[in-house]
């Protein structure tokens, strides 16, 4: 029996289990990235090798875009200014 569809499995279900079980957002990307690793081995294992290939090329790119978009957000939640109870009146 093959070795590579067990691991690949394994990293599904750790990366799955992690990214429902994490709370911060980092450790959520990469369980997230950990769980699209253990499918790209099970697709390769498949012998699907394009779609193996045409995945590991845009996984990066897509976790890029989501470390770019969560630290986006956390800084605007942290530079988010504080309203008085009174609205500024914007036209007269």
């Amino acid at each position: 029996m093959d070795i590579l569809p067990l691991v690949s499995i394994f990293c599904c279900i750790i990366g799955g289990i992690g990214v429902i079980l994490h709370t911060d957002y980092i450790n959520k990307i990469i369980m997230f990235a950990f769980l699209e690793a253990g499918l790209i081995g099970l697709v390769s294992s498949f012998y699907y090798l394009d779609v193996a290939m045409i995945s590991s090329i845009l996984e990066p790119i897509g976790t890029i875009i989501l470390l770019l978009g969560s630290l986006k957000y956390a800084h605007l939640k942290r530079t988010k200014k504080k309203y008085s109870s009174e609205v500024p009146i914007l036209v007269r």
